[in-house]
């Protein structure tokens, strides 16, 4: 329920905290671009429309546009603390970001994981975790850590953890490997990211069964029209060195934009 302060807030009868005015408002659910003021109380926008507030700013008809969520990236790649990644990107409108911490969880494991999670609990940023799937990295790796299917078991039941975090070891997926299945029946019934470039055909709707459903590592249209169409879900991949956006930009409509997102993966210094 709301509390009475929110709800007088956007009845109109108590101020809003901000309003911002004179703003060219992207509105994404409707398509418009509205000239207009919006009233923020609470952590929520209130309304639309001149109305009271503690403090008001006027924005002189620049856009006011919802904030980006970057659908997969691994913080670690940018060499900086989870605080100051947070600088970084927030003044260019990223709002959230869903981070798989395989890199130093291939490093320290479990602990590795938790200082993530401590790190990034009170920053204007919000940040969601998905559990690594593949520490190590692969069966020849000498990582720091190991992560078994109970230990990702435990992982997936702490806060702000929504998932498992990308199945890069597809041939486990598709030769029935008993310890990469454990770690899919772990999570199942949750979100599951992909990792398996040039998978198509048979082998391709074998591993979306299995349950991966999304793919950040297509870079032909056609591979992520086929993916698209096997039912997964498309993260167009903008990052350092792995660029996919003008590439993969026309499977973007108004048809597919629920099913097609955005994320940069690995962003270098």
């Amino acid at each position: 329920m709301i509390g009475d302060r929110l709800f007088g807030a956007a009845k109109g009868d108590e101020p809003a905290d901000l309003l911002l005015r004179g703003a060219r408002i992207v509105d994404v659910i409707s398509g418009e671009i509205r000239q207009g003021d919006l009233a923020v109380a609470g952590g929520y926008i209130v309304g639309f429309g001149a109305r009271k507030a503690e403090e008001i700013i006027d924005l002189k008809g620049k856009y006011l546009v919802p904030g980006l969520i970057d659908a997969h990236v691994h913080i670690e790649s940018s060499q900086l603390s989870p605080a100051e990644f947070a600088r970084a990107v927030l003044p260019h409108g990223t709002t959230c970001v869903i981070a798989d911490p395989h890199e130093i969880a291939n490093v320290l494991g479990l602990r590795g994981i938790r200082y993530m999670l401590r790190a990034t609990e009170s920053l204007p940023l919000r940040v969601f975790f998905m559990a690594p799937s593949c520490v190590p990295s692969s069966p020849l790796e000498n990582a720091g850590a190991m992560l078994s299917a109970e230990e990702i078991k435990e992982v997936l039941s702490w806060d702000r953890v929504l998932g498992l975090g990308e199945v890069m070891n597809f041939p486990g997926v598709l030769s029935r490997d008993p310890e990469v299945w454990a770690k899919l029946e772990a999570a199942h019934g949750k979100p599951i990211d992909g990792h398996a470039p040039g998978l198509s055909g048979y082998e391709l709707w074998a591993y979306r069964l299995a349950g991966p459903r999304t793919e950040h590592e297509c870079t032909l249209l056609r591979e992520a029209r086929e993916k698209l169409r096997a039912g997964m879900h498309i993260l167009i991949r903008e990052g350092t060195t792995a660029r996919n956006l003008s590439a993969l930009i026309p499977l973007l409509s108004a048809h597919t934009a629920p099913f097609v997102h955005f994320c940069t993966d690995d962003r270098h210094p």
